[in-house]
Order: C-alpha cells, then structure tokens, then sequence
C-alpha cells in the first residue's frame, strides 16, 4: 500500500469501506476454517489417536481440501499444538494452582482428586491414545509437560501434612501415585469403582500413610 503526504506526516490512506468489510470478513472466514480444522484434528485425536490422524482425515471431517489443511497446519507440530489448544479451550485440565488456597491438606487433596479423576474419565480414551503414540515427538513432548503438571500438584497437595522429615520421600510418593491416570484406569476400570469410590479409596490411602509417617 503507498503512502500519502498529510500535512509533514506520510501517512496510509484509508481503505474503502467496502475493501475494509473484505478483509474482515476474509480474516473470520480464515478463523472459522482453523477453528473447523482444529476441532476436527481434536476429535481424531479423541478416538483414533495422533499417530492414526492424517491430513486426509482431517480434511474429510472438516469439509475441506487437503491443500487447506496444510496452509493452516504445515507440519505435525503445528497439528498438535492447534489440537491442544482447541481442547484445552473447550475441557481445560485441572490447574493444581488453584488447590493452593485450601487450607486443610485432606480436603484439598479429596478437591484435587475430584477434578483430576473427572478429567480422566472424560478424557479417557485421549490420554489412552496419547500414552499409545508416546513416540511420537509431539506427544512425548505434551507427556513431559503433564508429569511436571503432576509434579507440580504433588508438591502442593504434600504442603501441610504432618509427616516426619524421615518418612516425607515415602509420603509424598503415596500421594503423588493418587494423581496419575494410570492410578485411576486401575481403579475404576480394572477394579470397577465409581470415581466416587475411587476417590474414596485413593483419599483413605493417603490418610493412613500420613498417620504411618506422622510425627
């Protein structure tokens, strides 16, 4: 676009309304067509797996050519992370941050596991596939970001118990077992609890190994 001279300043000229109305409505319809991709992309990840999604699939779900799908997502990474953020945006995972201000130790770790195992169970068949396609680059690097997620949540739900610096390791492991997904897949799949029994359970664990190490 050239420039035009207003009084000692260069200046754009304004576009015409209509070319402005253009534009936008060719920046939404270009949103719209990402958002349609990566929900598409999200839903295959959700059933198939990453390492069974392809652009072909995407591009049948989505209503779209291939060659679309590849001026939006021009690699893998940029399929994943657009992924992510769209199921993210629509089911956010729990945020251990928020556990922070319960006071009581027991309480917020029966609150963190209320979410943590409502996630999964809604979650499911995703983190199954995700597990799967561990070698995949793109997942083993979103399963990195998850355990120091965990990490993280283990650290504060240890925060205010009253355990013995000798028994801390021993605790703390006790508890952080409770978190994984892994934990829940057992409990309520294998073993066939609710997520209320499993939480229960999972909740009683952690008490009597708090009263073991206790000081």
């Amino acid at each position: 676009m050239s420039l035009v001279k207003i009084g000692n300043q260069l200046r754009s000229p304004k576009l015409p309304a209509r070319r402005r109305y253009n534009l936008k409505a060719r920046a939404d319809k270009q949103a719209e067509t990402h958002r349609a991709l990566a929900r598409a992309a999200s839903e295959l990840h959700h059933t198939v797996g990453p390492s069974r999604t392809t652009i072909s699939a995407i591009a049948e779900r989505a209503g779209v050519q291939r060659l679309t799908v590849y001026r939006h997502f021009p690699d893998e990474e940029a399929i994943f992370s657009a992924c992510t953020a769209y199921s993210f945006e629509v089911d956010p995972p729990p945020n251990p941050d928020t556990w922070i201000g319960i006071d009581d130790p027991a309480e917020r770790h029966r609150i963190a596991l209320e979410q943590l195992y409502g996630y999964y169970r809604r979650k499911r068949q995703l983190l199954t596939n995700l597990y799967r396609d561990v070698e995949m680059p793109v997942v083993a690097a979103a399963l990195e970001r998850r355990r120091w997620m965990l990490r993280r949540a283990g650290e504060i739900l240890s925060a205010g118990w009253k355990v013995s610096p000798a028994e801390l390791r021993f605790f703390g492991a006790t508890l952080a077992h409770t978190l994984q997904f892994a934990t829940w897949l057992s409990l309520a799949e294998e073993q066939g609890l609710s997520d209320a029994e499993a939480i229960e359970l999972a909740v009683r664990i952690v008490n009597a190994a708090a009263r073991h190490a206790g000081v």
